[in-house]
């Protein structure tokens, strides 16, 4: 059971899969351990444990991934220490994400489109 709504999937998918590996990142995706969410006030951490994933503190912060929504829009990090895996959802916008942001459809944006760009 996957403890991910589907476009926290895309995400981690967009962050991760470079330097985890597809395999690596679809095995957490869909069989890891919860280990905590909190909604911070401007956005939230979901994390996740999984015996596979390293030991070693990794950061993945690229490409740009936004989640927009209405007036709302919110960036993402991954990260990866002690075997498990934190994905963030921060406030990029004016308006702070609300706490029932995982529960309404998300739509992803990398790169150009994600920082407001056409090209």
């Amino acid at each position: 059971m996957s403890h991910f709504r589907d476009f926290e999937k895309q995400a981690v998918r967009m962050l991760a899969t470079p330097r985890l590996g597809n395999a690596l990142v679809e095995t957490v995706l869909e069989d890891s351990e919860f280990v905590a969410f909190e909604h911070t006030g401007v956005g939230y951490f979901l994390t996740v444990r999984h015996p596979l994933l390293p030991m070693e503190r990794a950061v993945f912060d690229e490409p740009t991934v936004v989640g927009r929504i209405e007036e709302y829009e919110g960036g993402y990090l991954v990260f990866v220490e002690n075997h498990e895996l934190m994905l963030e959802c921060y406030s990029t916008g004016a308006v702070e994400v609300p706490a029932d942001f995982r529960e309404r459809r998300v739509n992803l944006a990398t790169g150009n489109r994600a920082l407001g760009q056409d090209h």
